[in-house]
């Protein structure tokens, strides 16, 4: 029987139910909140491994409580998923660290797929691939190198800032990172998600690959050595390169 604990929080009585049936039929404990508020309290009281959340709900909204969690320390580390039928309130979550986001209408099969990823704990999806994580400023560049890693058989996971990738890291252990190294430190910053990375013991064997500009590759060179650094003139460039190394370096 899985031991990972979920708090589900929803005002609406009749989603707790039918979530909470299918969660324990596949043996994970259950705690339940009606709002955001109460939803504070279970995390203080009932330390789930997993927090799955409505928007939209009296006294508290998910986004404000999510924010308030964020700030338990306990919790500050804990995987969340925000369930809204409004798309719009994404945009919301992106600054919140290892909050992934669902729109309703959604599939029953891909809601329990996130929450064993995010519980699973291992080096390969349920697919079977091998995971990695993908952060970047420029999204129609993190966009092709997706479609190069998933032609090469990878399960790419894209994070949103550099506590996002730590979290995403020390839960799934991935066969490697790749991480935009950019001008601006206060938008991304790579040499700050390295020195993270080695502040844990079962991280350190994770390799960390920045790409970057060639305007750029003096100072990134500053803290990664060879072909830690990926440096590049044009996208194609980029992406020739990076096969080229990965092919090479990283296991299969």
């Amino acid at each position: 029987m899985s031991s990972k604990k979920i708090l589900l929080v929803d005002d609406e009585p009749a989603i707790l139910s039918v979530l909470s049936a299918r969660l324990k039929a596949a043996d994970y404990e259950i705690c339940t909140a009606n709002d955001g508020l109460e939803a504070i309290g279970k995390v203080k009281t009932d330390k789930p491994d997993l927090i799955i959340m409505d928007v939209l709900m009296p006294r508290m909204t998910g986004f404000e409580a999510m924010k308030l969690i964020r700030d338990i320390p306990a919790a500050r580390m804990t995987p969340a998923i925000v369930i809204s039928a409004r798309g719009s309130m994404r945009d919301f979550f992106t600054e919140i660290t290892g909050v992934e986001f669902i729109s309703k209408p959604y599939e029953s099969q891909h809601l329990m797929e996130r929450i064993e990823f995010l519980l699973g704990n291992r080096e390969v999806a349920s697919d079977g691939l091998q995971q990695v994580i993908l952060m970047g400023v420029e999204d129609f560049l993190v966009e092709k190198i997706k479609v190069l890693l998933s032609s090469l058989k990878f399960h790419v996971m894209t994070a949103l800032n550099e506590e996002d990738a730590l979290m995403m890291a020390r839960n799934l252990h991935p066969a490697f990172i790749l991480c935009q190294f950019w001008e601006e430190a206060s938008v991304l910053d790579a040499k700050k998600l390295s020195e993270k990375l080695a502040e844990h013991a079962e991280l350190v064997s994770v390799p960390l690959y920045a790409y970057c500009k060639e305007a750029l590759s003096i100072e990134g060179m500053k803290t990664f050595k060879g072909d830690r650094l990926i440096a590049y003139k044009e996208s194609s460039d980029l992406l020739k390169k990076l096969e080229l190394i990965l092919r090479k370096n990283v296991s299969r």
